[in-house]
């Protein structure tokens, strides 16, 4: 008990020091998905720099906030959990009918009616009476009471995943507004964007220009943001959440004195649009792992969603493996600095879901990355590494292998680099973090301050 105690304290950074700053300020952090590993190591790093900039009075918005209960990676100060603002279900668990009305709310009702409803009060630029009944009552009190709303880090704002950009965090960005608080889009990856509703496009449109500040983890998003005719003026670069977390990595040692083994992260949601592109997925990373295995390692799969949703496929792969008994899957659902330290223990990785990269970056074990977008290019491209991704359209067995070998043969020098890089982007994303809540509470200061004026002058016209 008393190790875990000292482990949060240097990793959440809170205690006295920090409790003598702490500012007078609500931050409400929306966007998070429970389920997602990435996601709550993007948390994991918002609420550790929120507590050490001392803000203690913090709600989080997440996709299902069962999966925050006895989980780690909450930090001492008081956290509370409420449900995303378009989910206005209400699941009984009682009969047939009360499972149909559920499925009903959860999934018909916030995409036809809540949604629709939203944007056009955006567009509108009025708050209807009718919001109430549409979000949901803990999201909105949440809203109501924040002084600051903060877009947890990842790839929210594109139409990539979901035609139109119809998306819980779409919806939840615009209610916030339409309450006038004010918004920061925090380490962002922007677009790509094809919409065939102008009322969807002209919404992220009113998102990007009514954002406080937005800031973004790679370059490509700056050229998505100009096409969408939106000024750069509150743009700011910085780099992905999790690159702020290298100093909380404990098991991070050279690759060939490391056990032999091969980490593997796979990505389970291929863009429809190119399914027949991927029809060979599994049949790619099935002989890579047969010449990993046959070069001597051990492969360990290691699932990225706590709701299972990757374990099919990760299964599909390791039955088109000779050599089966050499694979296993990490079990149960460790806390982001314990898987972390799991994968700083393998020899090297395979990432194709962005955050299984970003972990192997931050572990600085040497990367064979598989990008499904350009993000992943660019973070490779931050640490000189670019030459070791593979864009999965282009991906075959024989590429996997040979990029493999050449990984293999400079372990060491890959990991060197990786911690070097990773150690000056751990400094500036937490600098970069520090300096938005700064400007958020300077902000916030000159209104209280003018406030006053404000009203004396108005007594005076008055007189």
């Amino acid at each position: 008990m008393k190790e875990t105690k000292q482990r949060e304290e240097k990793v959440f950074g809170y205690g006295r020091q920090n409790k003598r700053y702490m500012l007078n300020m609500k931050v409400l952090v929306i966007n998070q998905c429970s389920t997602n590993k990435g996601d709550r190591a993007v948390l994991f790093f918002v609420l550790r720099e929120l507590v050490r900039n001392g803000v203690d009075q913090i709600t989080v918005s997440a996709s299902n906030p069962q999966y925050w209960e006895d989980r780690p990676d909450l930090p001492e100060v008081a956290v509370r959990v409420v449900p995303w603002g378009w989910d206005t279900s209400r699941a009984k668990g009682v009969g047939l009918l009360g499972k149909v009305i559920h499925r009903v709310q959860k999934l018909i009702l916030p995409r036809r009616i809540g949604f629709p409803l939203v944007r056009n009060a955006l567009i509108a630029g009025k708050r209807p009476w009718y919001l109430r009944f549409v979000v949901n009552r803990q999201y909105l009190e949440a809203v109501e009471q924040a002084d600051l709303v903060l877009s947890t880090g990842g790839h929210h704002i594109t139409t990539m995943f979901v035609p139109d950009a119809v998306t819980p965090q779409i919806f939840d960005m615009a209610v916030a507004l339409l309450y006038g608080k004010p918004l920061v889009l925090w380490s962002q990856s922007i677009g790509p964007f094809d919409f065939g509703s102008a009322k969807s496009k002209l919404m992220v449109q009113k998102i990007l220009s009514g954002a406080e500040q937005i800031f973004i983890r790679d370059e490509a998003s700056t050229d998505q943001i100009r096409e969408m005719g939106v000024s750069l003026e509150c743009v700011s670069r910085t780099f992905e959440s999790v690159f702020g977390l290298c100093d909380i990595v404990e098991s991070r040692a050279r690759p060939s004195g490391c056990s032999a083994v091969m980490g593997v992260a796979v990505y389970v949601y291929v863009r429809a649009n190119r399914l027949k592109e991927h029809e060979n997925y599994t049949r790619c990373f099935a002989p890579l792992i047969d010449h990993a295995i046959e070069a001597g390692y051990k492969v360990r799969f290691f699932p990225m969603e706590l709701g299972g949703t990757d374990r099919a496929c990760i299964e599909a792969v390791i039955n088109s493996v000779d050599k089966k008994e050499n694979c296993e899957i990490m079990e149960g659902f460790p806390g982001t600095s314990e898987h972390l330290d799991a994968v700083a223990r393998c020899r090297m990785f395979v990432g194709h879901k962005t955050h299984s990269q970003i972990f192997s970056l931050v572990a600085a074990t040497p990367l064979l990355a598989v990008a499904y977008h350009k993000k992943t290019e660019d973070f490779m491209a931050q640490f000189g590494l670019e030459k070791y991704c593979v864009d999965d359209a282009q991906i075959s067995a024989e590429k996997l292998i040979e990029m493999f070998d050449e990984i293999n043969k400079n372990l060491d020098a890959i990991s060197h680099r990786q911690q070097q890089v990773g150690s000056k982007i751990c400094t500036q994303v937490k600098r970069d973090f520090a300096r938005m809540i700064e400007e958020v509470r300077a902000k916030q200061g000159k209104a209280k301050n003018t406030e006053p004026k404000a009203k004396n002058q108005k007594l005076k016209e008055n007189s």
